[in-house]
């Protein structure tokens, strides 16, 4: 009985396929237009998984089977986005051997990817960034420090000296950018000192290297007062920096 409903069933689905066989087949849908669906989805997927997960609820399984569901129907659909369905796959095959709890939140992570990449927030244009972030961040303030270190060895011997620890000066100076400019890095005299290891540095070394410091900042989109305002902070590591005689 079983094996005629089945063949019913075979011969009723390619019945329909023929009778549409001389239908036209809708357009394919714009990688636009995909992507604001692949959104929508991702989007929908993680109010209910916030429902389920916290209380009274509290279902961290069913929040952690809701998300794996969404992403299996949709990285599959990410092909256009290499790198993004990269990073989907790798945090769904770390989630397999979590707790359900860790897993939910592994995958709502993906989620959130692929909606922040798809359709970024919009920031406000009202809103001031900070100096730091006008710079760039600690990747474009490393490699403006990274250049004016180089320029200044070049220009004076001492920077060239094996005694100093050129990969702590320069996370030194970073952070130092950093704290004077409204970034999350805290500076330390300390940590300069020791990483310059007791080279005698003299004001005209440290005037090199200011000046090549500002061979760099006038590269950056920066404006005449936030140079300004950072030249002023540069200031403060010349005590760090100089090796004052001993009396």
């Amino acid at each position: 009985m079983r094996a005629r409903i089945l063949m019913a069933v075979l011969v009723l689905a390619g019945t329909a396929g023929l009778s549409r066989a001389d239908e036209k087949a809708p357009a394919a849908l714009e990688r636009g237009e995909l992507d604001k669906r692949i959104v929508a989805v991702v989007y929908e997927a993680a109010v209910l998984g916030t429902d389920l997960f916290n209380p009274p609820r509290s279902n961290h399984d069913g929040c952690a089977r809701l998300y794996q569901g969404t992403l299996l129907a949709v990285i599959p659909l990410l092909d256009h986005r290499p790198k993004l369905q990269t990073a989907a796959k790798a945090r769904l095959e770390r989630a397999r051997g979590m707790k359900p709890a860790e897993a939910a939140i592994e995958l709502r992570t993906a989620l959130d990817e692929i909606q922040n990449d798809i359709a970024p927030p919009k920031k406000d244009p009202t809103t001031k960034t900070s100096l730091w972030e006008r710079l760039g961040g600690e990747k474009d303030v490393r490699t403006l420090v990274r250049a004016a270190w180089l320029n200044a060895a070049e220009s004076a011997a001492p920077f060239r000296d094996k005694k100093i620890d050129a990969a702590k000066v320069e996370q030194a100076l970073v952070a130092f950018v950093s704290a004077n400019s409204g970034g999350a890095l805290k500076y330390s005299g300390a940590d300069l000192k020791s990483a310059l290891g007791g080279v005698a540095f003299t004001d005209a070394d440290f005037d090199t290297l200011s000046d090549k410091m500002v061979e760099q900042l006038k590269k950056t989109k920066l404006t005449e007062v936030d140079l300004a305002a950072l030249g002023k902070a540069w200031g403060a590591v010349r005590k760090d920096f100089v090796e004052k005689p001993k009396n």
